[in-house]
């Protein structure tokens, strides 16, 4: 068993686990942390740039990527957090898919999540930065479609990918605005596999129906 010990988190004491990050002694403490790229069973990357708390001395710092030790004080909303993470989110929500209805992560969503915790108005920043001109549908691979409107990038397909076959079938594809992830190699490998798909945080790989796996 792991040793146990104090941290403050928003001026509250909890109990951390000796290793764990920052992100996940909050998450175990019931503390939400905004996320994407974070998954339980990936080394951490900071990626998306959304788990950002400060620290005692003011640094704003990637809680997926940094280790607690006791003592340790740390805040998860302030002024500083809300300026460096809003617009990234509002950024990703203006270049996302304009409707969740229908969306295999609704009700699961973790960019839903991150909106309904920082309060942030779909409609308004719809209105501030409309979506650009929606991208087809990725159906190359024969076990699933990705869906580039939903994507945020996160890459935690790709990492998924390399971990469980030790070279990744995804990859990222163009720059700025038009970057996406793409597949590409020997999709069966994919047959008795498709974590990529379980664990998208956003719905944007989805399962074919079995009529179009045949």
């Amino acid at each position: 068993m792991k040793n146990t010990f104090a941290i403050s988190i928003n001026g509250k004491e909890v109990q951390a686990k000796d290793g764990q990050t920052i992100l996940e002694a909050a998450l175990d403490n019931g503390i939400y942390i905004p996320h994407l790229c974070h998954h339980p069973e990936l080394d951490p990357v900071g990626v998306c740039r959304l788990c950002l708390v400060e620290m005692a001395d003011g640094e704003l710092m990637t809680a997926c990527r940094i280790k607690v030790i006791p003592d340790m004080i740390i805040r998860t909303k302030t002024e500083k957090i809300d300026r460096a993470v809003r617009p990234v989110v509002e950024l990703l929500i203006g270049y996302h898919h304009e409707r969740c209805a229908g969306c295999p992560a609704m009700g699961k969503c973790e960019l839903q999540t991150v909106m309904s915790h920082l309060k942030i108005d779909r409609r308004r920043v719809r209105r501030l930065r409309p979506p650009p001109d929606k991208r087809p549908i990725d159906s190359l691979n024969r076990y699933f479609d990705c869906d580039p409107n939903r994507c945020v990038l996160c890459g935690v397909c790709i990492r998924t990918c390399e971990d469980i076959h030790g070279t990744s079938l995804f990859y990222y594809t163009g720059r700025g605005h038009v970057t996406k992830v793409v597949f590409y190699g020997d999709e069966q490998k994919c047959a008795n596999c498709l974590k990529c798909v379980e664990r998208c945080p956003v719905g944007a790989l989805m399962l074919k129906k079995p009529t179009e796996t045949k």
